[in-house]
């Protein structure tokens, strides 16, 4: 696989999860006008300095407008046109979201069957987020050993590792192959990672 295939995949998966954090960010803004862009980026999961980029986003394109209060308050709203849009984000949202959880569900239960052939393996799923709780359901019938980690220091006491980092898979593989062989990780289609470091 060379660049050119695995970085588009790649893309797609970043499009949409900035796409899902938009529809949280406009929800919320909805929902309440008073907040603190620390607050809210705690809320939303994300960095400050991500969170302050997807709002001021937001105020270009004129789905939300901003009012100053004092020198250091904001009060934001969203306008009709960020209404309009959140509209259509949560549609595109919610379809994609049946879509991912379907071929995220089927990629699990094939990665936990090949956990199987393994006398009681300790597994990881490294990287929070929406697949590695779909992973962590999918596995909870399984009778296996699963933990959720996002520590790398940690992963060298477990046998198998899976994959479920959406935010920056390609890396997190490169990483996690300085502590784990190739054999102990197993990588989910969906995330659309290379395994040959040469080709990126």
């Amino acid at each position: 696989m060379n660049k050119k295939q695995t970085m588009p995949g790649f893309q797609k998966v970043k499009s949409q999860t900035e796409k899902d954090v938009m529809v949280r960010l406009l929800t919320s803004i909805d929902e309440k006008s008073e907040f603190t862009q620390r607050g809210l980026a705690k809320e939303l999961g994300i960095a400050l300095g991500l969170m302050n980029q997807y709002l001021k986003k937001c105020v270009i394109k004129g789905w939300v407008r901003g009012m100053q209060i004092t020198p250091k308050r904001m009060l934001y709203f969203i306008t009709p046109d960020g209404i309009a849009e959140k509209g259509k984000m949560m549609k595109d949202y919610l379809n994609r979201s049946l879509s991912f959880f379907k071929e995220a569900k089927t990629q699990c239960e094939a990665a936990f069957k090949l956990c199987t052939e393994f006398e009681n393996p300790n597994i990881a799923l490294f990287g929070s987020g929406d697949l590695a709780d779909i992973a962590m359901l999918v596995g909870s019938s399984q009778k296996l050993n699963i933990t959720c980690i996002d520590d790398i220091k940690n992963i060298q006491h477990y046998d198998i590792c899976i994959l479920t980092d959406t935010q920056n898979p390609q890396q997190t593989y490169f990483n996690l192959c300085s502590h784990l062989t190739e054999s102990q990780i197993i990588i989910l289609p969906l995330l659309k990672i290379s395994r040959r470091r040469e080709s990126l």
